[in-house]
């Protein structure tokens, strides 16, 4: 017989942080080979500035930039969440996680509006 535990805490179960950390990390793990790869092929002068600039400018880089910005800010908001629950004293724990969304949010809305509003 299965014993089911008394008090599961205020989450109720750790799945949807897990789930969520994984996603983002296959999502990393497809899209960061591409960036290394662009940046490689411009170090080494198989691409030059006019060539990577109208790749950037391109509506499909925009899309992969937008994925690639949303799965790292996930990725280490759930991260870091993960390590403040675990480690730091509740009273300070809301105040943290909240500055760190907030800061968050703040990038990821910066970043996405520099690469939508860059070129054409």
């Amino acid at each position: 017989m299965v014993n089911t535990p008394k008090d599961l805490g205020s989450a109720h179960s750790g799945f949807k942080d897990w789930y969520w950390q994984r996603l983002s990390a296959v999502v990393l793990a497809a899209l960061l080979p591409g960036v290394f790869i662009l940046l490689w092929s411009v170090y080494t002068g198989a691409l030059d500035q006019f060539a990577l600039l109208d790749w950037l400018d391109s509506f499909v880089s925009r899309l992969l930039h937008t994925l690639l910005i949303i799965a790292l800010i996930i990725h280490a908001y759930m991260g870091l969440k993960i390590m403040i629950e675990d480690y730091v004293h509740a009273g300070l724990r809301v105040l943290l996680i909240a500055t760190m969304l907030v800061m968050m949010s703040l990038f990821g809305m910066w970043w996405l509006a520099l690469i939508w509003a860059w070129g054409g």
